[in-house]
């Protein structure tokens, strides 16, 4: 199934070298036609601290939980390009996933809550 016009547009309008905030608004859009609104689903922009740090949970450029009645079923996060590069990059990428997931386990609706993560290129 393709993309609708509207949520090929939005990701058009990112700019080269962006900054995260380019990437909110076609996000956003996306989840939001994925998961609609006239449904249980509701998507939560989520805001993590920045730390000094390098393995904790820093380094999020943005991430976006989906919740089904008010329970965390996915969550997408991004993470800037240099990333796909480092496996030392990635590992750390995979801990803060673990430690995102440990931290909501009491409040997740299933036994599986996905992630997907969205690199900029």
């Amino acid at each position: 199934m393709p993309w609708p016009p509207q949520i090929i547009r939005q990701f058009e309008k990112v700019p080269p070298n962006p900054s995260e905030r380019e990437y909110y608004g076609p996000y956003n859009k996306l989840l939001c036609t994925v998961f609609p609104p006239d449904t249980d689903f509701t998507v939560v922009p989520q805001y993590m601290p920045i730390l000094d740090d390098l393995n904790s949970a820093a380094n999020c450029l943005a991430m976006f939980e989906v919740q089904f009645a008010d329970k965390p079923v996915f969550a997408v996060e991004l993470k800037p390009s240099g990333h796909l590069r480092c496996p030392s990059a990635r590992k750390v990428a995979d801990q803060q996933v673990r430690c995102r997931i440990w931290d909501i386990k009491g409040m997740i609706a299933s036994t599986i809550c996905s992630e997907l993560r969205a690199y900029r290129v």
